[in-house]
């Protein structure tokens, strides 16, 4: 990173932050957040042992991210009339599965979830 400022937030409240998700004040070079999951959800209250779930059963846990072409970098000139970025307060309620937050120059990240949801019901 070519510009370094300094980062600064008066007040914070942050109820949750779960599931390789980030919160950051400050510059950071690079940032790879990754959370995979499988949630099963059954009717009932009786899980059986041999109820096993494996990524690897699935082809969405398998895949290749198909990502953007890389855009040329423009060339541009920023005048900044402070050098620290400030906020004052933030009230979030959450921040969740692979998310980022950022307060501060980012140069990249790459955040990727992937959550496979079943729904058993009981048969009548």
């Amino acid at each position: 990173m070519k510009e370094k400022r300094m980062a600064s937030a008066d007040y914070v409240s942050l109820n949750g932050l779960t599931f390789s998700s980030i919160f950051n004040i400050g510059d950071t070079g690079h940032v790879r957040s990754t959370s995979r999951g499988i949630a099963l959800q059954k009717e009932g209250a009786r899980f059986k042992s041999d109820t096993n779930i494996d990524f690897n059963d699935y082809s969405l846990f398998n895949r290749n991210m198909i990502l953007p072409e890389t855009i040329t970098p423009v060339q541009k000139e920023t005048i900044h009339h402070s050098d620290t970025i400030r906020v004052q307060t933030l009230d979030i309620i959450g921040i969740s599965e692979a998310a980022l937050f950022q307060i501060g120059n980012l140069e990249q990240a790459y955040c990727e979830s992937r959550i496979k949801h079943f729904r058993r019901y009981s048969r009548s």
